[in-house]
């Protein structure tokens, strides 16, 4: 297409754009294209139209139609505030991957490959017992793989297994960007790499390794947690789910057969969240107070299009209310929220959906919308050519992440809030990643700490 549009911008703007400028007006009227499902053809017509250049000389052309087509790729925010360009990411447009590796519904190993310091743990018995025509592979240390395997974005998703003895990273807190508030969540780290594959996914970015990454060592977990809870003044928030889904593997993995147990006796909120409806385990176990068993939520049309290989909607309502039944408090996350323009009759029918089948209150709900670094949306153009919505209304915020303007987030929260509200007034509500002037939406939440208590209800 760079060579086309060259062309075209010289013979019908008499323009000619140097390499950075005609990546940006190629970038901006691929995307116009994408999101709109109109061709390049009408787009020129319409800038031939809307833009005036010829009253303009030299790079001053440039200017005139790069207005004109931010315009147009973010209608809702133009006619709000005027767009500093310095927000607009626009990087070289890049086709898809040729050979992509296809994530499947039902997962099943391709190669296991265990360290020989935990050759003898149940992981591997267990492996080899649900799966015993897969090689498995031993090697001194996991990346020993790298060494002989380069690692490309197409291998991502390639379900290799990798079973190690995980020695440092077992516990930390939750990741969260400067100038926004905290919620003093803290993550295990049982595992990194998930069998789904959400187009939406930061591990696609942040990862340099394909397939998953699952410690064998738990109990040694356990003895740093032992040591770790002694200083605590307080209960806190614990969870798996951030670097992979705490249950998507969990009829292999048997995690939650030995956290559970293990959490139900300390002074915390032990999460495990999840996109499946793996749920066999949890129910042959007695439930706790302080086991929080959350789901991730959103309308069925998005989990069909850019959550593939997870439970349906229904199926993780279904697992919920089956939870819930047999005595564990359940959570929801509505995050990512997805604009589109039809979000608010999909979002609202998936809160009708929620309190319809299952009993308030929950333990929490977390809101928070779509955003992302700059990497990821490149690698997801690279992985997932078909999905729309980082064509949405995104721009670089103050923390160079891809985000809906404060006046999108803050509508949309509100409504979700409402909707919420209305049929809920006791669940603590919670933003990811948002800072104080978006928190004044759900009250005066001034501190972290403040933040932090309510959602203990202390």
């Amino acid at each position: 297409m760079t060579g086309a549009l060259k062309q075209i911008l010289e013979k019908e703007f008499s323009f000619q754009p140097n390499k950075n400028q005609l990546r940006d007006i190629e970038r901006l009227i691929f995307e116009i294209i994408r999101r709109e499902n109109t061709s390049q053809e009408e787009v020129i017509a319409y800038l031939k139209v809307i833009a005036p250049i010829h009253k303009y000389a030299g790079r001053n052309r440039f200017f005139v139609l790069k207005e004109a087509l931010i315009k147009r790729r973010f209608p809702l925010t133009s006619q709000t505030e005027k767009i500093d360009t310095k927000k607009v990411f626009l990087s070289k447009v890049r086709g898809p991957l040729k050979n992509n590796w296809q994530t499947q519904s039902t997962f099943r190993p391709l190669k296991v490959f265990v360290e020989r310091a935990v050759k003898s743990s149940y992981l591997v018995k267990n492996f080899h017992n649900l799966f015993p025509d897969i090689e498995i592979e031993e090697l001194n240390y996991y990346t020993e793989y790298l060494k002989k395997n380069k690692f490309t974005i197409s291998e991502l998703k390639k379900p290799l297994i990798f079973i190690v003895k995980e020695t440092w990273d077992f516990l930390k807190n939750c990741p969260c960007t400067r100038r926004h508030m905290r919620c003093g969540y803290w993550i295990l780290n049982l595992g990194f790499g998930c069998p789904y594959d959400c187009s939406y996914c930061f591990l696609q970015h942040y990862t340099n390794f394909p397939g998953m990454i699952l410690p064998a060592n738990i109990d040694d977990f356990f003895e740093q947690f032992d040591r770790f809870c002694k200083n605590l003044k307080r209960p806190i928030r614990i969870g798996t789910g951030e670097f992979c889904d705490s249950l998507a593997l969990d009829h292999i993995t048997e995690y939650s057969k030995k956290t559970v147990p293990y959490f139900k006796t300390k002074n915390v909120y032990f999460e495990l969240k999840t996109k499946s409806a793996k749920v066999d385990n949890l129910l042959a176990m007695e439930s706790s107070p302080n086991i929080i068993i959350s789901w991730s939520l959103n309308p069925s049309s998005v989990i069909k299009t850019e959550e593939y290989a997870t439970a349906s909607l229904e199926a993780r309502l279904a697992a919920a209310k089956k939870v819930q039944e047999a005595g564990y408090k359940c959570a929801f996350h509505f995050d990512p929220i997805i604009h589109s323009p039809e979000w608010e009759k999909l979002y609202r029918e998936v809160i009708d959906s929620l309190y319809t089948q299952l009993k308030a209150p929950f333990s929490w709900i977390s809101l928070g919308t779509l955003r992302s670094n700059r990497e990821l949306k490149t690698a997801v153009e690279l992985r997932f050519p078909k999905t729309h919505i980082f064509y949405g209304e995104l721009l670089l915020g103050e923390d160079k992440k891809l985000r809906y303007p404060k006046f999108l987030r803050a509508q949309i929260y509100k409504n979700m809030v409402k909707w919420i509200r209305e049929r809920d007034l006791d669940t603590p509500l919670y933003f990811c990643m948002e800072d104080k002037e978006m928190w004044r939406i759900l009250g005066n939440f001034s501190s972290d700490e403040k933040i932090e208590s309510y959602l203990l209800g202390i």
